[in-house]
């Protein structure tokens, strides 16, 4: 039944990836029909690098049943290694177009959390997942962040450069200090699936995904783009939410325009898309059951 309960597991956060990128529209983001703004990487690139990453997220729930016993931040060490093999693997399946490394170091994390909360015999919760999944990365800006020189940046990833330039933490603050970002994703579609229930799947992500970038404080953006572009893009959201989003006609028109802006503007907010997989990953894994289906029988 743990074999079960762990290939449900990756099978979730394969299916949040795919999830996500299936969502249309997406301003700036791949689609079925849209390429990414930044790249112009398609959508069966993007299939082809999730699917790649089944093994890597059957080994970060493993190593998060395997770790019960020792302190989070050991456990994250091992979970480093799990990681590393996965992005090998994402450039292999992609040919060197895509990374994902957000993607594998949230739902990395959250992988191994449900295992251990589940050899603890715990509850899944959103809140004791995401906990869960914090406790691992401890201190990690600490770690990562605060020693970086700046005579080192041409070898930083985007992340530590917006460090650097801006003071953004980034994905690793957004995993250190609780998926705050996640959560509030998370809210905003419980509240869709309550209030507005003739919505479809698609619409109340896109809709989701315009509040995260309202809020988001994207790291790839500020490097790439600039500062001022992620203002842009923040500002730009919020704008559409005053006009309602998808729950009305005038913000459904705001969209495709933003997207179309952002497009010409060659800016994908790829962290946002993130968040969003997060928060379609943690109800998902909140139904799992260590039973012979995985799920209540």
């Amino acid at each position: 039944m743990g074999e079960i309960f762990i290939f449900n597991i990756a099978k979730l956060a394969v299916k949040a990836i795919i999830n996500t990128a299936s969502v249309y529209p997406k301003p700036g983001l791949i689609t079925p029909i849209d390429n990414s703004a930044l790249d112009g990487t398609d959508f069966p690139v993007l299939i082809d690098g999730a699917m790649s990453l089944f093994q890597c997220f059957v080994n970060c729930a493993s190593v998060g049943i395997d770790t019960e016993n020792i302190k989070p931040e050991d456990a994250f060490n091992i979970l480093k290694g799990t990681a590393k093999i996965g992005l090998h693997d994402v450039l292999t399946a992609t040919r060197g177009r895509l990374k994902m490394k957000g993607f594998v170091f949230c739902l990395g994390l959250m992988s191994a959390a449900a295992g251990r909360l589940i050899k603890q015999k715990r509850i899944l919760t959103p809140a004791a997942i995401t906990l869960t999944a914090s406790s691992f990365v401890r201190g990690i800006t600490e770690r990562e962040l605060w020693t970086l020189e700046d005579s080192n940046r041409t070898m930083f990833t985007p992340g530590e450069k917006a460090w650097l330039s801006y003071a953004l933490e980034g994905i690793r603050g957004e995993a250190e200090h609780g998926f705050k970002e996640t959560l509030k994703a998370l809210e905003t579609l419980r509240t869709l699936n309550a209030t507005h229930s003739h919505l479809t799947f698609r619409e109340k992500c896109t809709h989701t995904l315009i509040n995260i970038m309202a809020e988001n404080q994207d790291t790839g953006i500020a490097t790439r783009k600039g500062i001022t572009e992620l203002l842009n893009v923040q500002a730009e959201a919020k704008e559409i939410i005053k006009l309602g989003g998808m729950l009305t006609t005038e913000g459904i028109d705001a969209i495709f325009e933003f997207d179309n802006n952002l497009r010409s503007r060659g800016t994908a907010p790829n962290g946002s898309a993130i968040i969003l997989s997060n928060a379609l990953f943690i109800p998902e894994l909140v139904r799992l059951r260590l039973t012979r289906s995985g799920y209540d029988e």
